[in-house]
């Protein structure tokens, strides 16, 4: 089958939907499926199709149009894979497929979470009615992450059939050595958004204010770090405590991750957040929330979810803080078992597989 994916930004600042998408991609050709990629924005290293939209509102360009179309007839494309829901690229592939017979995907990989949903301006919701939903009803199927993002999504499109995966991470057959050093640090990945409930995670961890330990937040600076800073700036807490680390990648990050006493990702909405799945199959315990959509047993699986809120997450630190060096290990082997065993490629590639097919059979039974 040969299938195209409709990504807006698959560079590292696209964060968790690059991983997502890049791996997906990378297994469907291991199965021997032809996948192609086609975005606004890449790193060097990938082989992918570029529209040239990145720095232009919605990033819309006519080239997109235009580009779809070549690869889908020089391809020989049989499916459109769009993942995310709120720009451009997303809109005319969604057009384009309808109106050219082609059965497309729809991932919208979170983003109409009802915490987006009530943040969101008047103008995405008039975007949504007037101009996308109407074709994105034309979809074959609906891919949701969880069941409770499923049952969102039933909500806004009714009649459409439904898969639910969730996020997947490849299982490591190595692991980097962990040096655990002397720098005790708790440790936050990702975006700095609202979203991602740092606003908590900074007032958690000065109202606890543990002897000899740091918060270390790694993600790309933005206009919302001022936000944050205000938040440390307001309290008496050493300065030194909370250190930002910028962008950080590949090693850098697996080495971050593997010597941090615990992975904090105390997140307003999530669907399965890929950084939990990264610290955990590198055997590293994730204090993450409910509204991820994870499994409940993540919870006697060496992780611990809570409600994003102070209390909660306070009691949480608590304890991880309180773990020996060896409770520590312990608890971050069970969850890398876990997560191997429910949330890996190599064990959830066949229900991707399944999908491709019904639409390739034109029956869209799953």
């Amino acid at each position: 089958m040969r299938i195209l994916h409709i990504v807006e930004n698959f560079s590292f600042s696209g964060g968790g939907i690059r991983t997502v998408v890049k791996n997906l991609s990378e297994e469907l050709k291991k199965c021997k499926y032809k996948s192609y990629i086609i975005t606004s924005k890449k790193e060097k290293e990938d082989e992918v199709y570029v529209v040239d939209s990145t720095y232009k509102p919605w990033l819309y360009s006519k080239e997109w149009k235009t580009k779809i179309q070549s690869i889908c007839i020089e391809k020989e494309i049989e499916c459109i894979h769009i993942h995310g829901t709120w720009m451009y690229p997303q809109f005319i592939a969604a057009k384009y497929s309808y109106e050219n017979n082609i059965p497309f995907i729809l991932s919208p990989h979170g983003m109409y979470e009802p915490w987006l949903w009530e943040k969101g301006t008047l103008k995405k919701k008039l975007y949504f009615k007037y101009l996308t939903k109407k074709y994105f009803e034309k979809a074959s199927i609906i891919h949701a992450i969880t069941a409770e993002e499923k049952k969102n999504l039933k909500i806004i499109f009714p009649k459409l059939k439904f898969k639910e995966i969730p996020n997947l991470i490849e299982s490591k057959e190595s692991l980097i050595e962990s040096s655990f050093n002397n720098e005790n640090y708790l440790l936050y990945l990702g975006r700095l958004d609202e979203v991602k409930g740092l606003d908590i995670l900074i007032k958690s961890f000065i109202n606890i204010d543990p002897k000899d330990v740091k918060l270390k937040i790694a993600g790309e600076y933005n206009a919302y770090k001022k936000d944050l800073d205000k938040i440390i700036k307001a309290s008496k807490i050493d300065s030194d405590k909370i250190e930002f680390l910028g962008f950080v990648k590949a090693k850098t990050k697996e080495q971050l991750i593997i010597n941090a006493i615990a992975l904090v990702a105390p997140s307003y909405s999530e669907v399965i957040g890929m950084v939990n799945l990264e610290a955990a199959i590198l055997k590293t315990p994730v204090v993450t929330t409910n509204q991820t959509g994870l499994k409940k047993s993540w919870n006697k699986n060496g992780g611990i979810l809570i409600n994003p809120n102070l209390k909660e997450l306070n009691l949480a630190l608590i304890k991880v803080l309180n773990w020996s060096k060896d409770k520590r290990i312990q608890e971050g082997e069970k969850l890398y078992n876990f997560v191997l065993q429910n949330y890996t490629w190599k064990n959830r590639i066949k229900d991707w597989l399944n999908i491709y097919i019904s639409i390739l059979d034109g029956k869209g039974n799953l």
